[in-house]
C-alpha cells in the first residue's frame, strides 16, 4: 500500500524503515544467538549427569543361557581448569555486547541511508520544478514572439528558435522528473514499502554553527559503534590469549556415580556407590598448546592494527564530511546572490527585446543563466543536508541531525 508523505517527515521514514527493514531484523537476530551461546558457555561450569543401561544376553556351549541388567547414573563437576570456563564465560558475555554494538551501527547505516536517499529525492524533485519554470518561462517567450510575428514584428527564425528551445526544455523537465520518481522508489525500498508518493519535507536547516573541528573528531571517538567494537574485540582477543595459556594447566573434576546389575535366576539388584576427584595434566602435546598461544598474540596485535586503521578511517570521514558542509554553507550564500542577479539579467534581456533592443540570443543565454544559478542554488542548499548528515553519520549518530 503507498504511504502518503505529505505529512510525512524525515524522521517518520526512518522510523518506518527501522520497523520494516528486513537486512535490519537479520542483524538482530545475531543478539538472540550470542544470549544462547552465553548460557552454553555457562554450562560449563554446572554438574553433568549421565546415565546408561545396558541389558546382555549369552549363550555358551552346553545350552547354557544367561541374561544380565546393569544400569548407572553418575555426575561429575569441574572444579579446576586454569579458568578456562570463565575466560570462555566473559568472552560469552563480549559477543553479546558486540552484537548489540552492531544492531546499533545497522540501525545508524539504516537511518542515514534512508536520510540520503530522502534528501535525494528532495533536491530531483526542486531540480524538476526548476527545469520546469525554465520551460514555462520559454514557451511564455514562445507566445509573445508568435504574437510579433504575426504582427510583422519579428522574423521567423526567432519564432523557430523559440519552438526549439521550448520543446528542448520539456524534454529537460521530463527527464528531471522521471529521475525524481526513481528516487522515490529507492527510498519506499528502504522504508520496505510499496510505493511513497507526494514527498514534502521540512525547510533544511542552515542555520550552522560549526564547532572547531578536534571537538567532532573526539565525538566520533567516543561515539563510533564500531570503534567500541574493535576496543571488545581486543579485550576478547586477551581473553582468548588466556583461555590458550590454560592448557598448560591442569584439571581437576569431582565425580559421584551409582549403578546396580542384576541377574536373570535371581533378579535381585545389586547396588554400588563411587565418590571420587581426579586430576588430568597435559604434559606434552607436540607444541599445539604453544602454537595456539602465539596465534591467540598475533590475532591481538592485529586486532590493535585494525582499530588504529578504523580510527584513521573514521578520522577521515570526519575530516572529510566538516570541509564539505562548511564549503556548502559558503555556496548556499554565494548562489544566493546569483540567482538575484540572474533573475535581473532576465528581465533586463527581455525588457529590451520586447523594446526592439536586443536580439532573442540575449533572452535565451539569461534564460539558461538564470536556470543554471537555481540549479546551483538547489544543489548547495541539499549539499548542506547531505553533509550534516555525513557528520553525523561520521560521529555514529545520524539521528541527531533528523527531524
Amino acid at each position: 500500500m503507498p504511504i502518503s508523505a505529505n505529512a510525512l517527515s524525515l524522521r517518520e521514514a526512518a522510523e518506518i524503515a527501522l520497523q520494516n527493514n528486513p537486512s535490519l531484523q537479520r542483524t538482530a537476530r545475531s543478539i538472540e544467538i550470542a544470549e544462547e551461546n552465553l548460557k552454553i558457555a555457562k554450562s560449563e561450569k554446572g554438574i553433568s549427569v549421565d546415565s546408561s543401561s545396558s541389558l546382555n544376553v549369552s549363550k555358551t556351549e552346553g545350552n547354557v543361557h544367561s541374561e544380565t541388567f546393569s544400569g548407572r547414573i553418575s555426575a561429575s563437576l569441574t572444579l579446576y581448569n586454569g579458568h578456562r570456563t570463565d575466560a570462555q564465560i566473559k568472552s560469552a558475555e563480549i559477543d553479546i555486547q558486540t552484537a548489540w554494538l552492531d544492531f546499533q551501527k545497522a540501525q545508524d547505516d539504516l537511518i542515514y541511508n534512508v536520510a540520503i536517499a530522502y534528501v535525494d529525492a528532495l533536491e530531483n524533485l526542486a531540480t524538476a520544478k526548476v527545469n520546469l519554470q525554465s520551460e514555462e518561462n520559454l514557451a511564455e517567450h514562445e507566445h509573445n514572439i508568435a504574437l510579433l510575428y504575426d504582427a510583422g514584428a519579428k522574423a521567423k527564425i526567432d519564432l523557430l528558435r523559440a519552438q526549439v528551445e521550448t520543446t528542448n526544455a520539456g524534454q529537460t523537465t521530463a527527464k528531471s522528473y522521471a529521475d525524481y520518481e526513481v528516487s522515490m522508489v529507492k527510498l519506499a525500498t528502504l522504508m520496505s514499502i510499496n510505493a511513497v508518493t507526494n514527498l514534502e519535507l521540512d525547510d533544511v536547516n542552515t542555520s550552522l554553527e560549526l564547532v572547531d573541528l578536534e571537538n567532532f573528531l573526539a565525538m566520533a571517538e567516543e561515539n563510533r559503534q564500531d570503534l567500541k567494537v574493535d576496543a571488545l574485540k581486543i579485550e576478547q582477543g586477551e581473553i582468548q590469549i588466556e583461555i590458550a595459556r590454560a592448557a598448560k594447566l591442569p584439571t581437576v573434576s569431582a565425580q559421584a556415580g551409582t549403578g546396580f546389575s542384576a541377574a536373570r535366576d535371581s533378579w535381585h539388584p545389586t547396588p554400588d556407590a563411587s565418590i571420587g576427584v581426579s586430576a588430568s595434566w597435559n604434559i606434552f602435546d607436540g607444541g599445539k598448546t604453544r602454537s595456539q598461544i602465539q596465534a591467540a598474540e598475533i590475532e591481538l596485535e592485529r586486532l590493535h592494527l585494525a582499530m588504529q586503521a578504523d580510527t584513521q578511517a573514521i578520522h577521515e570521514d570526519v575530516i572529510s564530511a566538516y570541509k564539505n558542509l562548511k564549503i556548502a554553507v559558503i555556496r548556499l550564500r554565494t548562489t544566493q546572490k546569483a540567482v538575484e542577479l540572474a533573475e535581473e539579467e532576465r528581465y533586463i534581456a527581455t525588457e529590451k527585446y520586447n523594446a526592439g533592443e536586443g536580439i532573442f540570443l540575449d533572452i535565451l543565454d539569461s534564460e539558461n543563466s538564470l536556470a543554471t544559478a537555481k540549479k546551483n542554488h538547489v544543489s548547495a542548499l541539499y549539499d548542506v543536508a547531505r553533509y550534516r548528515l555525513n557528520l553525523a553519520h561520521a560521529m555514529g549518530n545520524t539521528l541527531s541531525v533528523v527531524s
